[in-house]
């Protein structure tokens, strides 16, 4: 199941309204309203997917796939924070 969730966090927009479309026309339900506008069910079909897997993963999965690659230290001495404190603050005014 924790595969299924991680599938449909992790999948594209146009994917998930794909299958949205899908689950609205197989369950028989309307897409035209009376006046023959279109519904917006597949964007809230998807939507509630991907609510629902959002909900039901565990916060370890979520972090795994938000976590972001460590950033090399080629170039820290080139960094303001890297020099150490600096007698100016954050919009760089002596203080």
């Amino acid at each position: 199941m924790s595969e299924l969730k991680s599938a449909i966090l992790e999948a594209k927009y146009i994917d998930m309204v794909s299958l949205a479309d899908f689950v609205v026309q197989d369950c028989g339900l309307p897409d035209m309203d009376d006046d023959g506008n279109p519904l917006p069910q597949q964007n809230e079909v998807a939507a509630a997917i991907f609510r629902w897997a959002a909900r039901q993963a565990p916060a370890r999965d979520i972090a795994a796939t938000e976590t972001p690659e460590p950033e090399s230290d080629t170039g820290a001495a080139d960094r303001p924070e890297a020099a150490g404190p600096t007698n100016s603050d954050a919009q760089g005014d002596r203080l």
